[in-house]
């Protein structure tokens, strides 16, 4: 329903024109972008620089840390189908940075005008399918856009139903209620691919990563020497063959997936559990009274494992991470409620699903998980565990004038070292897009990541 100024590519997740056609960096601090001189928002008015401007403005009005990703010192139209971005600071990846979904480009007068949310009022969007009634976490209708810049949509619409449990959205695929079902699980894709009249469908990258948070501000893994102890603790990559198989997942030694950023360098702390006892010990921590459980100055090493069930492996992964961390002699406890917790400083652990490949600049990427531009206070970034580095701080900052894509991947991955060394997360899976698809479902390409679900092309069989 929205679009951005870039995508990235379905191949390798670089950046490619979407309603810009060009991009042209004009000295370090200034860029000219070209734009389609055929868009029309849903309301009919046309997508021209001066559109585009007012929409970039908007969003780094209304989203601090977009303002601090994007840098943007002023947008300018040079003429009406070309637009010129000067940046406060370098910003070699700026058509990367572009692609993360708060810059979608936005009817700014429109928007503002409908007031904030309203954006079924406000006609603001430019994708194939225009939405027409939206209700939060139940559904959000759709028509086709009959004036649709890439081509008239083969679909009158398109019906998304929020079905949170995964179990009820392979049943309702199974049942023909729906043509379709987002993030299925791998015993789920095997009975689906085992019904006739359906199949399952991965991408073939996996950007998504389940992992756990470490809590920096509970105190409790403060010790280096017992989040590296925690990490040798867990068998990570006997966890992701449990939670997926060869279709929807692959171990993920590192935050970012192999396929966008290779760091054979870098690798973090195998399954070790006599190591961990080890290290345990090394920070004080000993089993003084025989019960199974090391404690230091009288007091037991516990750890809560938090997580939400909407996303199946999560639940499963706490349980067996309490299972390998008893083995050790540290005690775990599970707790498995809503995402929001995440927010709240009562874990240690706390298992997240989420996409780690938003932007096509890898360095950003990283920042964004290692709270360089914003912590969990609500300005857009993610650093859940309020993990905090001025040695991270200092690699990232040598990327400011740097535009190879190849030079960034190696600052990348001198960043995943340093927070991997730091235990500052722990990876698990990188997870593959999986859907479950009717076979009366035409011309679906899954993409690599959860920016796009479909495009203007996918239909249904007469």
């Amino acid at each position: 329903m929205s679009e951005n100024l870039f995508k990235l590519s379905g191949t390798d997740l670089s950046p490619e024109p979407w309603l810009a056609t060009s991009a042209e960096q004009i000295d370090p601090l200034t860029w000219e972008i070209g734009l389609r001189t055929d868009v029309k928002f849903h309301n009919g008015n046309p997508m021209d620089a001066e559109a585009v401007k007012a929409s970039l403005e908007r969003t780094i009005r209304l989203s601090a840390a977009s303002a601090d990703n994007l840098g943007i010192d002023s947008v300018s139209a040079k003429d009406d189908h070309t637009i010129t971005v000067t940046t406060t600071e370098p910003r070699p990846t700026l058509p990367g940075l572009l692609t993360s979904p708060a810059t979608a480009i936005t009817d700014a007068v429109a928007a503002d005008a409908a007031g904030e949310g309203n954006f079924i009022a406000a006609g603001s969007l430019t994708g194939p399918y225009i939405p027409t009634e939206y209700i939060q976490k139940e559904r959000l209708s759709s028509i086709a856009n009959d004036d649709y810049w890439g081509g008239m949509p083969p679909l009158a619409g398109i019906e998304h139903f929020a079905i949170p449990d995964t179990n009820s959205r392979e049943l309702a695929l199974q049942s023909g209620d729906i043509d379709i079902a987002i993030n299925i699980s791998p015993n789920g894709a095997a009975t689906i691919d085992a019904q006739p009249g359906m199949h399952s469908q991965s991408a073939p990258i996996g950007t998504s990563v389940v992992m756990w948070w470490v809590n920096f501000e509970r105190g409790t893994l403060s010790d280096p020497l017992v989040r590296r102890a925690m990490a040798h603790a867990i068998d990570r990559e006997s966890i992701s063959g449990v939670v997926d198989t060869e279709a929807s997942g692959v171990f993920a030694e590192l935050l970012l997936p192999e396929a966008f950023v290779s760091c054979p360098e870098v690798s973090a702390p195998a399954y070790d559990p006599e190591r961990a006892r080890e290290l345990l010990a090394e920070a004080g921590y000993t089993d003084t009274d025989g019960d199974g459980f090391v404690d230091k100055d009288g007091e037991p090493l516990e750890l809560i494992i938090g997580g939400y069930p909407e996303r199946f492996r999560l639940p499963v992964m706490a349980e067996a991470a309490q299972a390998m961390l008893v083995d050790v002699g540290i005690k775990a406890e599970v707790r498995i409620t809503e995402w929001t917790v995440v927010n709240e400083p009562e874990w240690d652990l706390f298992g997240w699903f989420n996409n780690v490949v938003e932007t096509g600049d890898p360095v950003v990427n990283v920042s964004k998980y290692a709270g360089l531009r914003a912590d969990a206070t609500g300005s857009g970034a993610n650093n859940y565990g309020h993990y905090d580095s001025s040695k991270l701080v200092d690699i990232v900052a040598k990327a400011a004038d740097v535009s190879d894509i190849e030079q960034r991947k190696e600052i990348a991955c001198d960043a995943l070292a340093v927070v991997t060394d730091d235990t500052a997360f722990i990876p698990v899976s990188h997870v593959y897009m999986v859907y479950g698809v009717s076979e009366n479902v035409i011309d679906f390409e899954p993409h690599p990541t959860s920016l796009y679900f479909f495009d203007h092309r996918i239909g249904l069989a007469e």
